[in-house]
């Protein structure tokens, strides 16, 4: 008696090569595509691995530049500008002697500093021998053009000038080009408002 012919393939039915008529395999097909796969990622990915971060590249650069708030300059000397008076062109030749006609202390002092700053040859800081309301100026050589350039940078107004017949109020002005008798009007120029007896 014959035996029947057994099924070449396998118990749990997977096909061989052959089954598919000489065709490849699932299994064969999918880890031709997991291969191809990586290559691909290879391909795309391996030429960014050996560039420098881009983030890196772009904090290096903005790192090395300086940025300016708009509006304004680098070499900008506003303070500057704004504390140091200017001088008064031909100043030097005009002496002034400051003095004071209240009981603020140092007011003829503090004029006389604000008068030199602005170019003006200050000769002394005096008491006057009589008290005044409100501040006079004395050209002492009877140059009015030299009292109302101080005048001027004082911010008074040019009637606080004397006629050239007018003596200033002082024990002595020799030397002295302009006289200028304090009041408090220019209180402000003082060093401090303490007041007191001393005007110098």
């Amino acid at each position: 008696m014959t035996e029947p012919q057994r099924d070449p393939a396998p118990a749990g039915g997977v096909p061989t090569p052959h089954d598919s008529g000489g065709g490849p395999s699932a299994g064969w097909l999918r880890g031709l595509a997991v291969v191809v796969a990586a290559v691909v990622v290879g391909v795309v990915f391996l030429p960014s691995a050996t560039r420098a971060p881009l983030r890196a590249a772009t904090a290096a650069s903005s790192s090395s530049s300086t940025t300016t708030p708009p509006g304004t300059s680098p070499t900008s000397t506003s303070t500057t500008t704004t504390t140091l008076p200017t001088v008064v062109p031909g100043a030097t030749a005009i002496h002034v002697l400051v003095a004071n006609g209240t009981t603020i202390t140092g007011l003829a002092a503090g004029i006389g500093t604000y008068l030199h700053s602005r170019g003006y040859t200050v000769i002394g800081a005096v008491n006057a021998t009589a008290k005044v309301a409100a501040t006079r100026v004395f050209a002492a050589t009877g140059e009015q053009g030299a009292a109302g350039t101080v005048v001027s940078v004082l911010g008074l107004p040019a009637s606080d000038i004397q006629p050239p017949e007018s003596v200033a109020p002082v024990a002595s002005a020799t030397g002295a080009t302009v006289v200028v008798v304090a009041g408090p009007d220019l209180g402000r120029l003082a060093p401090s408002s303490t007041g007191g007896s001393s005007a110098t």
